[in-house]
C-alpha cells in the first residue's frame, strides 16, 4: 500500500481546501498510510478545526511567512503608515529566505516520513512559499510522485515581483511529477506561464459533498429577520476585491425601488473588504436590503432559502465552490464569466453568465429570474444533475486516486 504525505498552507480556510479535505476523509475512511502538514496561521486553523475529517490527525508547522513579519511589524494595525512598513517589507528578501528555510526543514520530513506520494494544495501560482519548498523538498527526498495542485489562474511574469520568482517556478517545474487545475481554464493559464511539457499537467475538476442544512427553511427565515415575500440572494464568498461585491451592490442600486424592497441580499463570508462594503451599503441607501451574516456555518442553510447564488466575481477564479454546492442544492446561479465558471454553469440552463464588472447586465439577470420562478426551479433542476453527473465527493476522489496509482505504476515499471 502507498504512503501519502498531504501539505497545504493558506492565510484563510477558503474553497480550495474543500477537495483536500473529500481527499482526506477518504485515506482516513478506507484506511489508508498518510500524514497531513500545514503551515500554522490563526485564521487557516480556524476553518480547519471546523471542517477537518473524523480521523484525521492535521499537524500544523511552525513556518516562516512575510505575513508573520508584517504582524510581528505592525500589529496588524491599518493606516498609511502601516501599509509603507508592510509595502517595504515585501521588496525585501524574506520570501527566498523562508524559502530556503522551508525547503531544508521540509526535506528532512520527507527524507524520515519516506511517503510513496507528496500531494501539495497550493492557492495559485506564485503560491504560498511553504508549498513551493514543499514541492522542491520532495524532489531532494527523492519522493516518487509529487503532485501539486494549483487553484487558481497562474499570474504572468507581467510585473516585477513576478521575475523574483521565475527561479522558483523552474524549480517546480523540474520537481513536480504532475500539475493539477480544477478547470481548464486554470490549466491553459498554467501551462503558458510555466511552459509545462506535453503531459505535466492534468485537469481533476473539484468535488464538493452535497449536505443537508442544519435548520428548517422557516427556522433560517426566522432568525435571519426574513418576512413572507422577501426574495432572498445568497452571496457566499470570502470577502475580497476579487469577488467583485461592489459590482453587485451597483447593481442592486439599479433595480426598481420596488423589487429591492421585497429583497434581502445575504453576504456570507469574512474578509478585509468588510468594512468598505458596509460603508458602501449605507451610501447606496442599502442597508435594508444587504444583510452581513460573518463566516456563516453553515451555508447550507442559506441555500434552503435562496432564491439564488450571486457570484460576481472580476477575477482570479478557478472552479468555485460556492457555484458547485449551489448546484448541489439546487439553486440557480448568476454569475461573472471569469475562468471556471463558464465551465461550471451551463449558460440559460443551469444559469446565467454576465460579464464581469457590468452592474446592468448583472442587473437584468438576477431581476429576470427573481421574476420567473418557473425559470428559476427549472434551472434548479438542471443544477442538480449536472451536480451529481461530474462534482461529488466520489467522483473527484477517484480521479485522485487513478492519477496517483497511475504516476506510482510509472515509477515502478
Amino acid at each position: 500500500m502507498s504512503r501519502t504525505h498531504f501539505h497545504t498552507d493558506c492565510y484563510s480556510f477558503s474553497g480550495s481546501e474543500t477537495t483536500l479535505m473529500l481527499l482526506l476523509d477518504a485515506a482516513a475512511r478506507r484506511g489508508d498510510e498518510f500524514t497531513f502538514t500545514y503551515r500554522r496561521w490563526p485564521e487557516y486553523e480556524h476553518g480547519l478545526f471546523r471542517r477537518l475529517p473524523a480521523g484525521v490527525r492535521a499537524r500544523g508547522l511552525r513556518l516562516p511567512d512575510p505575513a508573520d513579519v508584517k504582524h510581528a511589524v505592525t500589529g496588524g494595525r491599518p493606516g498609511t503608515g502601516a501599509r509603507l512598513v508592510r509595502g517595504a517589507i515585501t521588496l525585501l528578501p524574506f520570501r527566498q529566505l523562508f524559502l530556503a528555510y522551508d525547503t531544508v526543514r521540509l526535506t528532512a520530513l520527507l527524507r524520515k516520513e519516506r511517503p510513496d506520494v507528496l500531494h501539495v494544495n497550493n492557492g495559485g501560482l506564485p503560491g504560498s512559499i511553504s508549498c513551493n519548498a514543499a514541492a522542491i523538498a520532495g524532489r531532494l527526498a527523492g519522493v516518487p510522485v509529487v503532485v501539486m495542485v494549483v487553484n487558481n489562474l497562474a499570474f504572468a511574469y507581467n510585473r516585477p515581483g513576478r521575475w523574483f520568482n521565475y527561479p522558483v517556478d523552474r524549480l517546480l517545474v523540474r520537481s513536480v511529477t504532475r500539475f493539477v487545475t480544477g478547470s481548464a481554464a486554470a490549466g491553459t493559464a498554467l501551462r503558458r506561464v510555466l511552459r509545462l511539457p506535453e503531459g505535466q499537467h492534468v485537469v481533476i475538476p473539484n468535488g464538493v459533498e452535497q449536505r443537508l442544512p442544519t435548520a428548517s427553511a422557516d427556522e433560517t427565515r426566522s432568525a435571519l429577520g426574513l418576512s413572507p415575500g422577501i426574495a432572498v440572494v445568497s452571496v457566499v464568498a470570502r470577502l475580497e476585491a476579487r469577488k467583485g461585491h461592489r459590482h453587485l451592490l451597483d447593481a442592486l442600486r439599479l433595480l426598481p425601488a420596488d423589487r429591492r424592497a421585497a429583497l434581502r441580499v445575504l453576504f456570507a463570508g469574512a474578509g478585509p473588504e468588510r468594512g468598505r462594503l458596509e460603508q458602501e451599503v449605507t451610501r447606496l441607501g442599502l442597508t435594508d436590503v444587504v444583510q452581513f451574516l460573518g463566516d456563516h456555518p453553515d451555508p447550507w442553510s442559506l441555500y434552503e432559502v435562496s432564491d439564488l447564488v450571486v457570484l460576481p466575481s472580476v477575477r482570479h477564479e478557478d472552479l468555485p465552490i460556492v457555484l458547485m454546492e449551489a448546484m448541489a442544492a439546487g439553486v440557480p446561479a448568476v454569475a461573472s464569466r471569469v475562468a471556471g465558471t463558464v465551465e461550471l454553469i451551463e449558460a440559460g440552463v443551469t444559469g446565467l453568465l454576465v460579464e464581469p464588472a457590468e452592474p446592468r447586465q448583472l442587473a437584468d439577470a438576477i431581476a429576470g429570474l427573481l421574476d420567473d420562478p418557473d425559470r428559476r426551479r427549472a434551472m434548479g433542476k438542471a443544477a442538480t444533475l449536472r451536480y451529481e453527473a461530474t462534482y461529488t465527493p466520489a467522483q473527484a476522489v477517484a480521479a485522485y486516486r487513478d492519477l496517483t496509482d497511475r504516476l506510482l505504476t510509472g515509477v515502478t515499471a
